[in-house]
């Protein structure tokens, strides 16, 4: 067990954490109250509800690791999580020989799978060989990949490169897997110096017609109302999917010694764009959702609305971002920018109804571990004061007369009793832990923010 971090929260508070995560770790290992609660989901939800085995973020493998950092988080009872967990990894992995995993990405691909394999190894030698096994298929995939292919003469759909389903997540993985020190890996040295050179050239080009090469075409909107905001395309200022989550995985393999030529001035440029395209508010530095193209492709980065602060669009994961490029760079203005930024947005918070929703992608939670590792790595004085708010507002959305113990608010109205990671119980567990035990939250590298 990893105790190389704190409790970051007080006693009484922390005491509170563990056992609600707790409750919540219980209900998640019972089969059939996750198979009831998951066909509530796919019943109630607005837009298709999935789950997938292999899936990190919203499957089987993120509730693996969910119960290995159980048997961090709970010591007494260590050997039946750690049992609970290698249970359900080795379902997942023995899966994927039926079914093998037929893309790269963090959230559902092998990245993700690869990702909680090297968890399991940092504390248990015997999970390197698969992980070892897990890289390399991850290698084969990334090596037939079309050289060029996130730069179109036209942009890119942001799920070619984002942190979830794109080239940014499965990077934040490879630059830092122990595979790399391995007999296989060569080739997986190969595989993460070949997204940083794809993402590196992503981030210094332009299309035919003028366009940052990373702009999102109106033919690749997930939704037709982004056509409303940004009729001609827009540049994503999204973590999860846009520059930032590009500038993070790069700052990551930068940290990880990367030494791709031009790499180092590309996390610079690409951190002086997204300083440059914020804006002041009556609380500081704020960022929009993107930046508008307008018809002859220019980019029109004034007047627009903020974000809500969240991980997954806002300033929080901005400021993350802005915090790993400021680490890799050894750049103590740019720390600052990025210090100035998160607490921006814990004065917001203060001055808020707090959040709607609970879990880690667009609610409580996620802020809950974003204002950790500021608490962490910085010395934000208003980060660690904050964070006891934070976890506090983050235990009113949990309720033991709920079947997993917290719900999530896919939209107005419409609440989901989710397993999973990035929008259910398991990232709600995960998040109370990070604050309340010795254990290092290593699984944030899935979110890019760490």
């Amino acid at each position: 067990m990893s105790t190389s971090v704190l409790p970051l929260v007080p006693d009484a508070l922390a005491a509170r954490s563990r056992e609600f995560a707790e409750i919540i770790v219980r209900r998640l290992a019972d089969p059939e109250l996750v198979r009831r609660s998951l066909n509530s989901c796919e019943q109630n939800a607005a837009n298709p509800f999935m789950w997938g085995g292999v899936s990190l973020l919203a499957g089987e493998a993120g509730s693996a690791l969910t119960f290995r950092y159980a048997a961090r988080a709970v010591p007494d009872e260590a050997g039946y999580w750690s049992g609970l967990a290698h249970e359900r990894l080795a379902a997942v992995v023995r899966s994927t020989h039926d079914e093998p995993i037929g893309t790269p990405g963090m959230a559902g691909g092998t990245a993700g799978l690869a990702l909680a394999l090297a968890d399991f190894a940092a504390d248990d030698p015997r999970y390197a060989p698969a992980l070892a096994g897990i890289d390399a298929q991850l290698a084969a995939q990334i090596a037939d990949l079309p050289p060029g292919h996130t730069t179109a003469s036209d942009g890119v759909g942001f799920d070619t490169y984002d942190a979830v389903a794109g080239l940014s997540g499965v990077l934040a993985h490879l630059a830092t897997t122990p595979s790399r020190r391995g007999a296989g890996g060569a080739a997986v040295q190969g595989a993460a110096q070949s997204l940083t050179r794809e993402l590196t050239a992503l981030s210094g080009s332009r299309t035919v017609e003028g366009r940052p090469s990373w702009y999102v075409p109106p033919r690749h909107y997930p939704l037709d109302s982004y056509r409303e905001s940004f009729p001609h395309g827009y540049v994503n200022l999204g973590l999860a999917h846009g520059v930032p989550g590009i500038l993070s995985a790069l700052a990551l393999a930068l940290s990880g010694g990367d030494r791709t030529p031009r790499l180092a001035e590309t996390v610079r440029r690409i951190a002086d764009y997204v300083v440059s395209v914020s804006f002041e508010d009556p609380w500081g530095r704020n960022w929009p959702t993107g930046i508008p193209l307008d018809p002859a492709g220019a980019e029109q980065p004034t007047g627009l609305k903020p974000a809500r602060a969240t991980w997954c669009y806002g300033s929080p994961g901005i400021a993350c971002a802005l915090l790993n490029a400021a680490e890799a760079l050894g750049d103590e203005s740019l720390r600052a920018v990025a210090v100035d930024a998160f607490e921006a947005v814990l004065r917001r918070f203060d001055a808020s109804d707090g959040f709607p929703s609970a879990t880690v992608c667009h609610g409580a939670a996620g802020l809950v571990v974003m204002c950790a590792e500021f608490a962490r790595r910085t010395a934000s004085p208003k980060a660690r004061t904050s964070l006891v708010q934070l976890t506090e507002h983050l235990l009113t959305h949990c309720d033991p007369d709920l079947p997993l113990g917290v719900q999530d608010l896919e939209q107005p109205g419409v609440l989901l009793d989710s397993p999973g990671i990035l929008t259910g119980a398991d990232g709600v567990a995960l998040a109370l832990w990070a604050v309340s035990t010795p254990v290092e939250p290593r699984w944030t590298r899935a979110l890019l923010i760490a």
